[in-house]
């Protein structure tokens, strides 16, 4: 029954999001994150309900639908966007690809990987597009300056709100993150960052 009130949340989210995009014309800017923020936030709690198998069939079954999706257009709120991205297909590959390494034995630092990935690269990724007026181009897309000084904050706040000690770690992990997330292009950021996040977490604290 977990399982499928699982699936249930995560496609009212995506579905729900839709709509109102479509009902309200909203910016896919906007969306997208809100998609992005609400889904994570489902995948955080998957692990108190489901076993990680479970977590990781959704992961690629939502995959799956979202790449065919892709394909035929079937949801602007996520797909609309101009940039070459398949964020929105690798995100759920990332939930999936953790969830393999790190549950169930590693639940903070699941949780922590997914936290960055869903919040930190969301928040950046919004002010970056909707205020950044310091960019670098490269392999045909753009990264902000602003969007990852938000991404930093954010990252430091959720790791000390999960590591609540005074040491190096605390700065460096949103540091390395925030270099990451600022070197990867295509939407590879969902694939790379809540693997990443998540290794740096058990490996350093």
């Amino acid at each position: 029954m977990n399982f499928i009130l699982i699936i249930l949340a995560c496609s009212v989210i995506i579905i729900g999001i839709e709509l109102l995009k479509r009902r309200f014309s909203l910016s896919t800017n906007i969306t997208r994150r809100a998609t992005h923020i609400g889904t994570s936030l489902v995948v955080v709690i998957m692990p108190l309900f489901i076993s990680a198998n479970q977590i990781i069939i959704i992961g690629l079954a939502f995959a799956v639908v979202l790449f065919v999706g892709r394909r035929y257009d079937l949801f602007s709120a996520i797909h609309g966007v101009e940039r070459r991205t398949f964020g929105e297909v690798y995100l759920p590959l990332g939930v999936a690809i953790t969830a393999y390494y790190f549950l169930p034995n590693n639940l903070a630092s699941f949780q922590f990987g997914i936290f960055i990935m869903g919040i930190s690269d969301a928040l950046g990724g919004l002010i970056g597009e909707q205020f950044g007026k310091h960019y670098v181009h490269f392999f045909g897309n753009k990264k902000s300056l602003e969007g990852s000084v938000i991404f930093f904050v954010s990252s430091l706040v959720i790791t000390f709100l999960f590591f609540p000690i005074w040491g190096y770690q605390v700065v460096i992990v949103p540091f390395i993150l925030t270099l990451t997330e600022f070197s990867l292009v295509y939407g590879l950021d969902n694939l790379i960052l809540p693997v990443l996040g998540a290794f740096l977490a058990r490996g350093l604290f």
